[in-house]
């Protein structure tokens, strides 16, 4: 073999290995919302489903400002979602008393069965149905589970797609609660 045709295959390996490097990047930093902060969260005004746990008629994102939201996209018949509530409760709990809010946004296809899973699960955090303007105001939600980290001043900073482990729950709480 060649010493040319040695170097060549170098380089052609090291231009794919850094195309598919790049490829990676792209992708993770689009799932992890790095470029969200530059855009304004959308607001909603929504019915809260468990007043009585969580202590709220109506959530409208707006009238939080100066708290952390955590905006969570789930659905009852979605494994990921129901897998997630746990941690979202306790997370809730130790949290809000750092302005740290918490609401889930449930996009079933009915309301038939949410109020009564909340009941059931007794999740203390503000639960509200989708409407169709705030799924799209929020991309269209192709898959869920989704979260949306809004900051105090009411952008959104990240956007997790899938099921969020709890170390990043929490380290990107951590890091807005630094930023402001």
């Amino acid at each position: 073999m060649s010493k040319e045709f040695k170097n060549r295959s170098i380089k052609i390996f090291l231009q794919t290995v850094l195309f598919f490097f790049f490829l990676f990047v792209i992708s993770f930093s689009h799932d992890a919302g790095a470029t969200a902060g530059t855009r304004k969260a959308p607001d909603f005004d929504l019915r809260v489903l468990n007043p009585a746990l969580s202590g709220y008629n109506y959530f409208r994102l707006g009238s939080f400002r100066g708290h952390i939201v955590i905006v969570n996209f789930w659905a009852t018949w979605c494994p990921p979602c129901r897998h997630e509530i746990p941690m979202l409760k306790k997370f809730y709990k130790s949290e809000r008393s750092n302005g740290v809010i918490v609401v889930g946004i449930n996009v079933n296809d009915s309301l038939e069965g949410v109020r009564s899973f909340v009941k059931q699960y007794h999740i203390a955090y503000p639960v509200v149905y989708a409407s169709s303007g705030v799924i799209s105001d929020y991309g269209g939600l192709n898959e869920i589970p989704q979260t949306f980290f809004i900051s105090k001043n009411g952008r959104m900073m990240f956007h997790w797609v899938g099921e969020i482990s709890r170390g990043a729950l929490y380290g990107i709480t951590n890091k807005l609660l630094k930023m402001n």
